[in-house]
């Protein structure tokens, strides 16, 4: 069977079957039936068409590439380097000249936006001299600040002056010029004493090869000393065009922010979902076994509607909490702040038990002491300890009796989650891969807490988290 262009099936054997359907890059007037060759007319192949560049980025990668082919790092990149610093060297000059010249006019009203503008055109061009060195000389200069990416043209104009990557643009410049100005001079004088051992002597048997000798040392010292000029800028180039030390720092700083964030995000993630496929796991077995019951058990169709009113709504907050991570990540993705959301408290921890009891899971949660003015953090802490720990239970042990125990003591909080010897094995889920207990344990140290787990000598097991509440945020 082929499929026609509005979506039907034909058959193969169809008068108007899959040889009958021009295929793309065929001629559009082609006949219904007609062979590619007869609608196009002539036996040779339709020629391909070029594409041009759209945008700037295309064609400033094109020009890169172009570059790169020419020369690269090594010393056809160098030397090619070293011929780009006099005209590169004369427009460095132009835009010092025109920086200057904006700052005299400020007195007729037009300089502050023109300096704006020449301020804007040097970090064009640092962004230029940036992609030169790497493509030539093959030193990679991060990139600093983007103003451009500021909102608003007030920030701009503001972040383009303010920027300390601006003004180091600004040293660039007066380091090209000195460095052209090196290289004219080099220039100059090597062809000067090319010249001068050339020119006025009498070439004969015995002076010839001495005169050569000397000619080919100025050559050679000439390249010497452009190449060391070379070798200069490359050294100077991610100092004054790359991002200073306070940036770097504080991309570190935002990186690592980042990371942690993400980190947590991913913890918050695995416990959320975790927690609610392991009780809708338990709550579907259990409404499947009140379905379908054996013995003398009678049917129980409203304990199985509330389990699977109990799977609905641990879906829908695991579906919540996937779609604010995502949104969370892609507003830090796109540079901007993601939006506050309401963490767990312990107020939330009698919803989070009762889907378990109503699963089949003997939980009983004891609170003891004032946890009112508990800092949000210990307390979203202190939840995910009891979303762990009854999770674990669920997949190692079955349905044991379980009691989570939140009990505060002075400036310490002891959350605790503690079960009994399985009595149904056949029940549990199914174990999971470890990382939830890890990543608890990392977030209690992170806190300043401790984190104990161990079997208990009855045959249960015995989870224990202590955090400290003074300095807590």
């Amino acid at each position: 069977m082929a499929q026609s262009l509005s979506g039907e099936r034909v058959p193969a054997d169809h008068p108007a079957g899959p040889t009958s359907v021009p295929r793309a890059g065929e001629g559009r007037g082609a006949l219904v039936g007609e062979s590619p060759r007869a609608a196009v007319g002539q036996d040779r192949p339709v020629s391909s068409t070029t594409t041009f560049p759209a945008s700037a980025a295309e064609i400033a990668a094109g020009l890169r590439g172009l570059v790169a082919r020419a020369a690269g790092p090594g010393w056809p990149g160098r030397l090619l380097y070293a011929l780009a610093n006099l005209p590169v060297g004369a427009l460095c000059l132009a835009l010092y000249f025109a920086l200057f010249g904006s700052v005299f006019a400020v007195i007729y009203g037009v300089g502050l936006l023109l300096i704006l503008l020449v301020l804007a055109a040097i970090r064009g061009f640092a962004g230029v001299e940036r992609g030169l060195a790497g493509i030539l000389l093959g030193v990679d200069i991060p990139v600093g600040e983007r103003v451009r990416r500021q909102p608003g043209v007030v920030l701009k104009a503001r972040r383009l002056v303010q920027s300390a990557s601006t003004w180091r643009a600004v040293g660039w410049l007066g380091a090209r010029v000195l460095i052209g100005a090196a290289t004219l001079a080099t220039f100059f004088f090597g062809t000067l004493a090319v010249f001068a051992l050339s020119e006025g002597i009498d070439w004969n048997l015995f002076n010839a090869l001495p005169l050569l000798a000397l000619m080919a040392a100025a050559v050679v010292g000439t390249l010497v000393v452009l190449d060391l000029l070379v070798r200069l800028a490359a050294a100077v180039a991610p100092r004054l065009l790359g991002v200073g030390a306070e940036q770097q720092i504080a991309a570190l700083q935002q990186t690592g922010r980042r990371l942690a964030d993400r980190n947590r995000l991913a913890r918050d993630l695995h416990d959320t979902i975790g927690h609610a496929l392991t009780a809708s796991l338990l709550q579907a077995t259990a409404a499947r076994r009140t379905l379908t019951p054996t013995d003398d058990r009678p049917l129980q169709p409203d304990f199985a509607r509330q389990a699977l009113g109990h799977i609905e709504t641990n879906t829908r907050a695991a579906l919540a909490e996937l779609d604010r991570v995502l949104t969370v990540l892609r507003a830090e993705d796109g540079g901007h702040d993601p939006a506050p959301f309401s963490a767990p408290s312990l107020a939330d921890l009698e919803g989070l038990l009762a889907g378990l009891r109503d699963g089949g899971l003997p939980v009983a949660l004891v609170v003891d002491g004032d946890v009112d003015d508990v800092p949000e953090g210990v307390q979203e802490l202190a939840y995910r300890v009891v979303q762990e720990g009854t999770t674990n239970v669920l997949r190692h042990a079955g349905t044991p009796l379980t009691v989570a125990q939140v009990a505060r003591s002075g400036d310490t909080l002891v959350v605790r989650v503690c079960n009994e010897r399985a009595s149904q094995l056949e029940s549990r889920p199914g174990p999971g891969g470890g990382r939830g207990l890890a990543g608890l344990r990392e977030r209690t140290a992170a806190a300043g807490g401790t984190l104990a787990a161990e079997p208990t000598p009855s045959g249960g097991f015995d989870l224990c988290v202590t955090l400290p509440l003074a300095g807590a945020s």
